[in-house]
This record gives structure tokens, sequence and C-alpha cells, in this order.
């Protein structure tokens, strides 16, 4: 019979030092249980700059806001995929394993946005989500 070891999710303060020792650039708060990160990201060299918050609750998900540049619909009123409507992204399906509190924020979440991030710049240009991922289905507006 195999062993079956059950591993602890990592401490906010395991999670800090990782953080800080993959992005030294990116600056932290933690208060009340809640640890926020801020800092830069740049997809391509030929990429924006994002200034991006990464906010994480032991037993929650970590959550991404872009700060700045605002992030803008296409020209032809195509709303951004894969934001939720608070307008954190959607980086991974929820509940699907893909992100645990096992794992480390500056090796999933922070690259993921970044990758987010260029899905996002080519979809402005091009009005094709390459990142894949389930889509919400869309509303039927009533006829009137």
């Amino acid at each position: 019979m195999a062993a079956r070891f059950h591993q602890q999710r990592l401490s906010v303060v395991q999670q800090r030092v990782r953080m800080r020792a993959l992005y030294p650039g990116f600056t932290s708060t933690w208060e009340r249980g809640l640890i926020r990160w801020t800092g830069d990201l740049q997809p391509t060299d030929a990429s924006e700059r994002y200034r991006v918050a990464v906010a994480y609750r032991l037993d929650s998900t970590p959550k991404v806001h872009v700060l700045s540049p605002e992030l803008r619909t296409r020209e032809d009123g195509q709303p951004i995929p894969h934001r939720y409507p608070e307008g954190n992204l959607c980086l991974y399906l929820t509940n699907s394993g893909e992100w645990t509190p096992n794992d480390y924020i500056a090796e999933t979440t922070v690259p993921w946005t970044s990758l987010w991030l260029y899905y996002y710049e080519v979809w402005r240009a091009t009005g094709d989500w390459l990142g894949g991922g389930v889509h919400a289905p869309k509303r039927n507006r009533p006829k009137r």
C-alpha cells in the first residue's frame, strides 16, 4: 500500500519570501491576514509595462487586478475576455486544481498574469483570444 502524504498549504510568509526572491521589484503590504503585492510586468519587449496588484488571503485564491494602464475594450466594443465582474483577471479554471494553496503565487499566478497580458494585447490587435479557457456563455437579450 502506497503512503499518501498531505502537503500543507504554504504560509503567507513562505509566499512572501518566494515572491521577494523571484520578483524583487514588487512591493508588499500585509494587514489582517491579507497580503498584497504591487509591481510591474511587461509580457514582451514590445509590450506596455503594466502595474498589477496581487491580493492573497489564506483559504482563498489570489486575485489579480491591472492598476495601470487601464484595460480597454476593442474599438468594435467587444468586452475584455477572461475577467470577473469585479475586474480581476481570470487566470485559470476555478476549482480545477490548476492552482492550490500548495502552489507559490510567484511561480504560478504572476507568470500567468504576464501571459494573460500578452493574450490581452493580441486580442486588442486582432479580436482573437488565444489564451484558451472556458468562456462564459453569452446572454441573449430579450427582444422588445
